[in-house]
């Protein structure tokens, strides 16, 4: 007799959304970004979001892991050329996600330091459930996420030729 496997989401993962409205670059954004949070977002390749029936295209991606309260901050880029991400929140530039254990405290903090920028016009809180379609953007970052792992390890156990003795 056949078994079916089944996967059930996980419910223990806390999921905060920021929008953003900014008319500067993201590189223009992070900057001031990292100098009032005290990040160092790393830049990602592009994220490529999928819709139902094909790919939206790709969008710039960034992440911070802070240690200390072991969150995991995610920004990525609504907006590309003509395409947007999230088309139910296309008045926002920028996304910040963020993954862990977050209280409201912290939360209502984070959010009152982001509206310091100087080049950000808005920032929102956005409920996860006000966002269609989350689970699929969710999982998108996710295998994207797994896909630059799976590279990294795939460059750092190729050979490695030392032109210094040639």
């Amino acid at each position: 007799m056949a078994k079916k496997l089944s996967i059930s989401k996980s419910d223990g993962q806390q999921l905060s959304i920021i929008g953003l409205t900014s008319l500067a670059n993201d590189y223009r954004l992070l900057y001031f970004a990292g100098k009032a949070l005290n990040f160092s977002f790393t830049r990602l390749e592009d994220l490529p979001l999928f819709g139902k029936k094909d790919k939206l295209g790709d969008f710039s991606f960034y992440h911070y892991f802070q240690e200390d309260t072991r969150l995991n901050y995610f920004l990525f880029a609504n907006k590309n050329n003509e395409q947007i991400a999230i088309t139910s929140f296309r008045n926002f530039d920028y996304f910040l996600i963020i993954s862990g254990e977050l209280n409201l405290k912290f939360e209502s903090k984070l959010i009152k330091l982001l509206r310091t920028i100087p080049v950000v016009q808005a920032v929102i809180p956005i409920p996860s459930s006000g966002v269609k379609d989350i689970e699929y953007l969710l999982e998108d970052i996710e295998m994207h996420l797994v896909a630059l792992k799976l590279t990294k390890k795939h460059k750092q156990g190729q050979w490695v030729v030392n032109t210094s003795s040639l």
